[in-house]
């Protein structure tokens, strides 16, 4: 096993780009105030409340091999802030996330790649409340000039196919690379909170250009990591649409299980937890499947991202 340009080597000489894993996990595992995500600003409140918490999750994730480490801004749009009377605050808190994340890449010496999130406006997962145009292409616009700092773009937890080409297109607009992740919440293989199938959404997103660019990474996460496995067929029909852009997927740390749900809050829906061994044995599901870009979401920690650092260094993805 090889590194070559901050990029592990794995079967066949292709490349796997580790990601980080949860920011809302880690801080409340830190003792950090993080609030509810439904009614209030998440992880959000470590900015100002605990900043040197959130430079510590950082190199937690750098520390357990991440390659790319997304600032602390998932929060951090006009209509969250608004429940607490920040709105107007989205341009500073987006600019000290990424400062924070720059800050924790140089303490450790890292070459890992920063990453600034464009993600929904309103409540994840609910597709229902996702704002009109006018008001995702103004919002995004926000986050992504605040955001100028990063490397990469990512759009995501996205639940609807408009929201992912409003927020990929006005990140395309910018000089970064831009990648647009799915979530696929409740226990429904491929099919978005909203109700549309994953692969139409994708064909929307692979399809979209601004100038010559278009997106370089597609991606499912914040969902079973069961469903990312069956999602990943679909990535990389899209993916080779858009002319070989990288795919892949970063899942909570559980098993989606049969059983009803509501749609209006799918993230009650019957689940088993996953250790990091078996996390890691579905990630190397995906990259056997072709995936390039592997991480962790919701209830992943840094001994999830050491494990699964520790398979693609050692090639152990087993036919």
């Amino acid at each position: 096993m090889s590194r070559v340009s901050g990029q592990y080597k794995c079967k066949g000489m292709k490349d796997v780009l580790i990601l980080d894993g949860a920011m809302g996990t880690e801080l409340r595992a830190r003792g950090a105030r993080v609030p509810s995500h439904k009614s209030s600003i998440w992880s959000a409140a470590a900015l100002e409340e605990d900043p040197e918490k959130v430079i510590e999750v950082h190199n937690a994730y750098l520390q357990a091999g991440s390659e790319v480490i997304t600032a602390n801004n998932y929060a951090v749009t006009g209509p969250l802030l608004a429940r607490e009377g920040l709105e107007h605050r989205v341009e500073d808190l987006t600019r000290l996330a990424v400062e924070l994340a720059l800050r924790a890449r140089e303490m450790a010496g890292s070459s890992a790649r920063v990453a600034a999130s464009l993600p929904p406006l309103e409540t994840s997962y609910r597709a229902d409340l996702v704002p009109e145009q006018t008001v995702l292409r103004d919002e995004y616009a926000r986050i992504r000039d605040s955001a100028s700092q990063a490397d990469l773009l990512i759009c995501e937890t996205l639940s609807c196919s408009r929201e992912a080409v409003a927020a990929a297109t006005v990140a395309l607009e910018s000089d970064a690379e831009v990648w647009v992740s799915f979530t696929l919440q409740g226990n429904r293989p491929n099919l978005l909170p909203g109700g549309e199938a994953l692969g139409e959404a994708l064909a929307d997103v692979s399809s979209l250009r601004v100038g010559d660019r278009s997106v370089g990474g597609l991606l499912v996460n914040c969902c079973g990591a069961n469903l990312v496995g069956e999602a990943m067929p679909l990535l990389a029909k899209a993916a080779a649409a858009a002319g070989g852009a990288r795919f892949g997927g970063y899942a909570n740390a559980d098993e989606t299980l049969p059983g009803a749900f509501d749609p209006a809050d799918p993230e009650q829906v019957p689940r088993k937890p996953l250790d990091p061994p078996a996390y890691a044995d579905h990630a190397a599901s995906w990259i056997r499947a072709g995936a390039s870009i592997v991480g962790g979401c919701c209830d992943t920690r840094p001994y999830h991202i050491d494990h699964l650092v520790s398979m693609v260094r050692e090639d152990d993805v087993r036919q």
